[in-house]
């Protein structure tokens, strides 16, 4: 099977997907479905220059061939392109399971020094702070111990055991600096809700806090870092 044979395969399946996505029973072109899924679909949106390069390449090599031949060979990597964009658009990468983990969480009454071991034994650098019914509150991180601990400099000596979270809360840069996410969200929304709330915000966010259906009230189930999603991030 020639790679035009293959895209051409992988191009139809493609362009059935995206019509059962919309619910499209007469003819549409590759071109309007796509525009129809931008505002629908994040990894339409993610590839959307590829897909409307990818069906100008189809429309050479289905409506321009010569005696059988195709007028256009796609390179291999071509090829690999549309199969990747087919297969994350029916199978879509979410962030439950792939940031699946114990979170390791923190009240305003629990020790600082505590969490630092923690810290330090785990490897971690956030931690959500949670009141007495177990509802995310705020986040704790390491630069707001390092402002907490300058804080404290005026002190001759700097005496940790004792010292709750709750003193930490005064020293959080930006308050409540973060976004509670349902497990169900893809990596690529993952990745644009970083993007938007940079452009609000005009600052990054802190992390994104994964519970079942994105309440603060739920149990966490995972940390997403702007480092951890860097690769899903729109160019």
């Amino acid at each position: 099977m020639t790679n035009a044979q293959k895209f051409l395969d992988f191009y139809n399946d493609l362009d059935k997907v995206f019509a059962k996505e919309l619910n499209h029973t007469d003819y549409v072109a590759f071109s309007s479905k796509v525009r129809e899924l931008f505002n629908k679909n994040s990894v339409v949106r993610r590839y959307v220059d590829d897909l409307y390069q990818l069906g100008s390449l189809r429309n050479a090599i289905s409506h321009q061939s010569k005696g059988g031949a195709a007028i256009a060979e796609p390179h291999f990597e071509t090829v690999e392109l549309i199969e990747k964009i087919l297969q994350e658009f029916k199978n879509p990468l979410k962030v439950i399971p792939k940031f699946l983990f114990e979170v390791y969480a923190v009240t305003t009454e629990s020790d600082l020094i505590e969490l630092l071991d923690k810290m330090k034994t785990f490897d971690f650098s956030q931690a959500p702070v949670l009141d007495e019914s177990g509802s995310v509150i705020e986040m704790i991180s390491t630069n707001t111990i390092s402002r907490w601990l300058f804080g404290q400099m005026k002190h001759e000596e700097i005496i940790l055991p004792g010292v709750k979270v709750a003193e930490l809360i005064s020293f959080i840069e930006t308050p409540k600096n973060y976004a509670l996410i349902s497990r169900n969200t893809t990596v690529f929304e993952a990745a644009e809700i970083y993007v938007k709330a940079s452009k609000d915000k005009k600052s990054k966010l802190d992390c994104l806090i994964i519970t079942h259906s994105g309440k603060s009230t739920e149990k966490l189930m995972g940390i997403v870092c702007i480092e951890d999603i860097a690769e899903y991030l729109m160019d």
